[in-house]
């Protein structure tokens, strides 16, 4: 909505609207056998949130009887093979849901010069569910490792299966100021700004590790569950812009913009909400804060993304425009690039009403985390395609 406020001079613009950011979910698959390492390889590190229902749910134990070391299961002493590979069975879900409420003014200060400022307000959530199997389909654990139980004799592994599900909602503000100047008619040469933006993020989490064994029984229960809630902040990096316009020259318009932005500079603070915890869990919050944030350092770069669009008015006011990105990537090591095509077409079909038609399509390689630890991450490569295609009737007054 823009409403244009009467004035003797110059323009004076305000409006409002909101802009749906992302409405996607993306789903990856695993189904493959690990000759090296499992994820009970993860559940063993002393830091890892798994630590204790891992050893409720006998993912792991004691190293032998005489040891307080944690171990693997699978690489406990009392496998006289040690390890020898597991299969490994995955779905991991993501859905997310993002839009932004704006309010804009613009005005002509000077002949030729225009400045504007926006506000926002953003707000989101994300769904992540993991469902993590491990099966001794070749039943290379048959050691007996698991203790008699009553009248029940030792066992052994049969699977370990982890379900994790994390509900995210999140807001923040964010501001943007810009400036175009128009030093010959149909040229444009615009700049602008938006301001480091934080967000509060709300994380409920849930987390349950299921073991059968050979004998047909299994664990489940509040002792292999944990859950919670977590409240932090990030703090996007600032984003400069650059681009120019080049308006109906024998009805053509042709615009590109470079965008700059330095991802390494986002931050996290895990310490927006302490009140209910003590000096000692405060001080542990910090560290975990500033090696997450070294790890974003490390792992993130600067980039410049590349729009441009191409345009061609017909004299029935039939509108055709056609568009390409390029967004580099933003990791260091995994700098996979996304290309986006676009196109759309507009065409009256009654006085002051025109039917707009759009499409996107986007291509990208990609990789999902399966789980990590130390110096290991397991991961899934992918190329992700979308296409987006939406269709509507403009109203002019």
């Amino acid at each position: 909505m823009v409403y244009k406020v009467p004035t003797d001079r110059g323009s004076f613009v305000v409006g409002g609207g909101y802009n749906l950011i992302a409405n996607d979910s993306d789903e990856t698959f695993l189904d493959a056998f690990n000759e090296t390492n499992s994820i009970t390889d993860l559940f063993k590190q002393s830091g890892s949130d798994y630590n204790g229902i891992a050893f409720e749910a006998f993912a792991v134990d004691f190293r032998n009887g005489t040891s307080n070391e944690i171990e693997s299961i699978f690489r406990v002493d009392g496998r006289p093979s040690g390890f020898q590979g597991i299969n490994q069975f995955a779905e991991i879900a993501r859905k997310r849901n993002i839009g932004e409420i704006s309010l804009f003014a613009s005005t002509e200060f000077q002949k030729n010069l225009f400045a504007g400022v926006s506000l926002g307000i953003l707000s989101g959530s994300i769904h992540y569910d993991r469902s993590f199997q491990e099966v001794d389909v070749s039943n290379f654990y048959n050691d007996g490792v698991v203790p008699a139980s009553g009248s029940d004799p030792a066992t052994d592994i049969f699977s370990i299966t982890l379900n994790d599900e994390i509900d995210t909602d999140f807001y923040g503000f964010s501001a943007r100021g810009g400036v175009i100047f128009k030093p010959i008619p149909f040229l444009n040469i615009g700049a602008s700004i938006a301001a480091p933006s934080k967000i509060f993020v709300t994380e409920n989490f849930y987390s349950n590790i299921r073991t059968e064994f050979d004998d047909n029984t299994f664990t489940d229960g509040d002792e292999t569950t944990f859950s919670g809630e977590f409240e932090y902040a990030i703090t996007k990096p600032a984003e400069f812009k650059v681009g120019a316009s080049v308006e109906k020259i024998r009805n053509l318009t042709i615009s590109a913009s470079l965008e700059y932005i330095d991802y390494s500079s986002t931050k996290v603070d895990f310490t927006i909400n302490t009140e209910s915890l003590e000096p000692s869990d405060v001080a542990i919050l910090k560290e975990d804060e500033q090696a997450t944030n070294q790890v974003i350092s490390n792992t993130y770069n600067a980039v410049i993304n590349f729009k441009a669009n191409v345009g061609y008015s017909f004299s029935n006011h039939v509108k055709i425009v056609a568009g390409y990105a390029l967004f580099p990537g933003k990791e260091n090591t995994y700098g996979f690039d996304e290309d986006v095509y676009s196109g759309s077409i507009s065409f009256p079909i009654a006085e002051n009403i025109s039917f707009d038609l759009s499409g996107q399509y986007s291509t990208r390689n990609d990789r999902s985390i399966v789980y990590e630890f130390e110096n290991t991450v397991q991961s899934i490569s992918k190329e992700k395609e979308r296409l987006n295609i939406l269709a509507g009737v403009k109203f002019r007054f």
